[in-house]
């Protein structure tokens, strides 16, 4: 194995860990994780044989019941995307356009299964969000993670995206990943890592 695969190989293993840090503390349950929710039975007061003021009447009224937990609209909308009956990637578009309007959880939630669900040819759909620093962190790790194990016409231009993109939570880590990979580092030059990027893609397509 060559030494620069072997150190795209470490990486992914150290952002793999990263992820499922991650996933270990931040992952919902619910019907969007495939797992029913069974909230323990409450227990039923016990009477008291003789004791007048323990009656079925006053034991146990429904104020004092405790309500069961409601499911978030975010694992519910994610939830009917993953059982509909769309194609792979349609599912991967619908949970994109939704990504927005869901809060950190959702958003986390969401880039899981677009990384699981999205293609090749359709992963570079996800270069506005990408740029967009207002979406949760948990999303742009995920996704900048996931183009590493795409070909070079996918990871170069997402991590580039992500390493010129200010205050983005993947910049520094996109930008030392690119570096290796282009066995270059052109700093705050912009340009020329563009350029760079463009050569690279044209040698792969050349079979260089």
């Amino acid at each position: 194995m060559k030494p620069k695969k072997i150190v795209l190989a470490v990486l992914l293993v150290v952002m793999a860990t990263a992820l499922w840090y991650l996933g270990r503390n931040d992952h919902p349950s619910g019907v969007s994780a495939g797992v029913e929710k069974h909230d323990a039975a409450p227990e039923t007061p016990a009477l008291v044989v003789g004791a007048e003021s323990q009656t079925p009447a006053s034991a146990g009224k429904p104020a004092d019941m405790p309500k069961p937990e409601e499911v978030p609209l975010w694992e519910i909308k994610i939830d009917e995307a993953l059982r509909s009956n769309a194609e792979p990637a349609a599912i991967a578009k619908l949970l994109l356009q939704q990504v927005p309007s869901m809060p950190g959880p959702g958003q986390l939630e969401s880039a899981r299964h677009i990384a699981n669900l999205i293609a090749d040819k359709d992963y570079l759909s996800v270069m506005p969000y990408v740029r967009n620093v207002q979406l949760d962190p948990g999303f742009q790790e995920v996704i900048v993670a996931e183009s590493l194990n795409r070909p070079d016409a996918v990871k170069l231009p997402v991590l580039l995206a992500a390493a010129q993109t200010p205050k983005h939570p993947m910049a520094e880590t996109a930008k030392t990943t690119l570096a290796f990979l282009l066995d270059a580092n052109f700093g705050e030059d912009w340009g020329r890592w563009e350029a760079a990027v463009k050569d690279a893609l044209r040698k792969s397509e050349n079979g260089g």
